[in-house]
């Protein structure tokens, strides 16, 4: 779906894996950049077991938790690096579908105790990285004043201008976006902080008429800082979190952009039920996912089950050969699922498959219960 900064990357490889992560269209809701309050990215913190793709979402889950993760946290093996910001990503996933609240919270500890890894490594800043710590820290009873030693809302607040725009403080530039500022807006909400308004207004400005949200933001000395006064360029991934993580709050301002947000997310899915990320970014299942979530808590069943349907034919059941073990991942997309036919997930390809598991599984409630599985790949 998304990222913001190289944040977990360590100092190794690390602008190579920011460059990796933007072109994957998802800067808010991986390393935040970037899906995923408590009841935000991931929306209700528990879905009623009788949804007919529980079963499905639950083997994603179980694949992800109980085969993917080193001491509760995401991976990206070729970096050899800890992703904290898919890891959050994964834990509103798992709040999504009512997942075993013991493995959420070794997770949720993973991430709060390298709480300065994640949004101030080798001296950098992430705005994004922080409105994320900082959502998922309020949206579970903690303290965002004190994360792991680390002051996270004061951070974010730092970053936050007096106009509401977030920016990064780092070597490897400004990734802050509208994905990191959707996090910074709920997470400024969430504490109370007297930068909120400021910062939804910013992020609203990211909306154009048309219902879409732009992920990148106007040049800083740009005059014009909104969306329509700079033919913004739609993305889906940006307009999706904006509903998952907007469609609860109580504004009147909020709704009709959140309605507008939908309508356009309608819009924009194919006949197969899946969504592009933009630009030159294919139909993918965190695209697809994230919108199909979104589109579901928006009372949209029939194209929140097409969304769904087109995850779950990206979902491995169980195959043999090479992929004989990863019964329940989802792939990114079709070619992903062909290349693991003769050596499987390999150090350099796991990492695509963890991060679309974790930003995908919720929306697979959504499925029909006879909903096919991807084809086994064969070598």
């Amino acid at each position: 779906m998304i990222r913001l900064a190289p944040s977990s990357a360590r100092r190794t490889g690390a602008a190579t894996l920011a460059a990796a992560l933007l072109a994957t269209g998802l800067a808010g809701c991986g390393d935040d950049a970037g899906t995923d309050g408590a009841d935000g990215a991931g929306g209700t913190a528990t879905e009623p077991a009788e949804a007919p793709g529980q079963p499905l979402a639950t083997a994603a889950a179980d694949w992800l938790v109980e085969e993917e993760l080193a001491d509760g946290l995401v991976v990206n093996d070729e970096f050899a690096a800890p992703d904290y910001g898919a890891t959050v990503d994964a834990i509103y996933s798992l709040r999504a579908i009512g997942y075993d609240e013991a493995a959420i919270t070794t997770m949720t500890e993973a991430v709060t105790a390298d709480a300065e890894a994640y949004v101030t490594p080798d001296g950098a800043v992430y705005a994004g990285n922080a409105g994320k710590l900082v959502t998922l820290v309020t949206d579970t009873g903690g303290d965002p004043a004190d994360v792991g030693g680390l002051d996270a809302l004061a951070t974010l607040e730092e970053r936050t201008a007096e106009d509401g725009r977030t920016s990064d403080d780092s070597e490897y530039g400004d990734y802050a976006n509208a994905l990191g500022q959707a996090w910074a807006a709920k997470g400024l909400s969430n504490a109370g902080s007297a930068e909120a308004d400021a910062a939804t207004d910013f992020l609203l400005m990211q909306q154009c008429e048309a219902g879409f949200l732009r992920q990148d933001f106007s040049a800083p000395d740009a005059e014009d800082q909104t969306c329509d006064g700079s033919e913004g360029q739609p993305s889906v991934d940006a307009t999706a979190l904006f509903v998952l993580l907007m469609h609860d709050v109580e504004d009147e301002t909020v709704t009709a952009a959140v309605e507008s947000a939908v309508g356009y997310l309608v819009s924009e899915q194919a006949e197969d039920g899946s969504f592009a990320g933009g630009g030159q970014i294919p139909a993918n299942s965190n695209s697809t996912g994230f919108a199909g979530r979104a589109l579901q808590l928006a009372g949209e069943d029939g194209a929140a089950e097409a969304a769904a349907t087109w995850v779950r034919e990206h979902q491995l059941a169980d195959c043999d050969g090479a992929v004989a073990e990863e019964s329940g991942a989802i792939a990114y997309d079709d070619a992903a699922v062909s290349a693991a036919a003769d050596k499987g997930l390999t150090d350099k390809t796991s990492y695509q498959w963890r991060l679309a598991t974790a930003q995908a599984l919720p929306a697979l409630l959504a499925a029909p219960e006879d909903a096919d599985a991807a084809e086994c790949p064969s070598a």
